[in-house]
């Protein structure tokens, strides 16, 4: 099947890649807690009022996490197809997959606490009297 690069193609591919989406969030627990917790960092990030750097730097690294999970969830959906018995090498990618998604968290809870720590400060002292 020729892939064809027309408009109706495309609309095709974005809905496919949607409807993916939508199935990762309704059957993937973590994004239980990924989701909400995106919500809140944009939350803080809206009242402590982040300049355009700072936005950037917060839209990268949730999108960070939530790519990891969605590679994570599509290693676990290839392997479930692929062998429904134990298998070593197939335990070892989804410990892999999973390192990968606690590696990112990680890492945004690291990039969170340089965005936000700086902000946090300036709005939660007091102004210094003179």
């Amino acid at each position: 099947m020729k892939n064809e690069m027309t408009p109706r193609g495309w609309i095709r591919k974005f809905g496919l890649a949607f409807s993916g989406l939508a199935w990762a969030i309704r059957s993937e627990g973590s994004f239980a807690v990924h989701l909400p917790a995106a919500a809140l960092a944009f939350s803080g990030a809206a009242l402590l009022q982040f300049d355009y750097g700072r936005w950037s730097v917060l839209i990268l690294t949730i999108g960070s996490v939530i790519v990891a999970e969605l590679f994570n969830t599509a290693i676990e959906c290839l392997a479930k197809a692929v062998d429904d018995q134990p298998n070593e090498h197939i335990r070892i990618a989804l410990d892999i997959g999973s390192a990968a998604v606690l590696t990112s968290s990680l890492f945004a809870v690291g990039v969170g606490f340089f965005l936000f720590w700086q902000p946090f400060w300036f709005w939660w002292s007091p102004p210094l009297a003179n």
